[in-house]
């Protein structure tokens, strides 16, 4: 079996392999493992398609669920059930290594954590990861089915959909799609 392939988020000091694609699975997961670099994560969100079962392997995992902070040692897990907010992190002075379940498995996650990473190494977004162009914003909304509980993406979320339809209109789910998820 190849290595999987590493893709980094300078933004938040985020490695992330795509080690069981659901593809491998038959859709039954998506196996990611993460490398966090110390004070990196991501911000707090929710998912409606999928649970995830985060496994801490090297390093102290900080997650925040459900307003609570939990601390996972190697070898501990938590499963995030669908519609709970959660975000992780590192609050450590060394990298962490992690994994994470997506039941059932999740090819638009897995495009959109390719296509993210792409687009921030591109400078193609905020400095909170937010892409500048609103159809990439929509098309990883769809993928990635992430999200956030902002004022940016509640007044964005209504015209998401029509966003996503216009974007595939013009072809640029198909750009993304080949650029960033081959």
């Amino acid at each position: 079996m190849n290595e999987p392939k590493t893709y980094y988020n300078p933004l938040n000091g985020e490695y992330t392999k795509i080690i069981e694609s659901s593809e491998d699975t038959n859709g039954k997961y998506s196996l990611l493992e993460v490398s966090l670099m110390p004070h990196g994560g991501n911000p707090p969100h929710y998912h409606k398609r999928f649970t995830e079962e985060f496994i801490a392997v090297k390093g102290q995992l900080g997650l925040l669920y459900n307003r609570e902070i939990v601390y996972l040692e190697p070898g501990q897990s938590k499963l995030v059930p669908i519609g709970i907010e959660h975000r992780f992190f590192n609050n450590g002075s060394e990298p962490i290594v992690f994994r994470i379940v997506l039941r059932n498995g999740q090819p638009g996650f897995e495009n959109f954590i390719k296509a993210l990473f792409g687009l921030v190494n591109d400078k193609c977004t905020t400095k909170r990861m937010i892409p500048k162009n609103p159809f990439y914003g929509a098309i990883l909304l769809k993928w990635g089915d992430t999200h956030l509980n902002t004022t940016f993406f509640n007044l964005f979320t209504p015209f998401a959909s029509l966003t996503y339809w216009i974007a595939k209109k013009i072809n640029l789910e198909n750009i993304l799609l080949r650029k960033y998820c081959k």
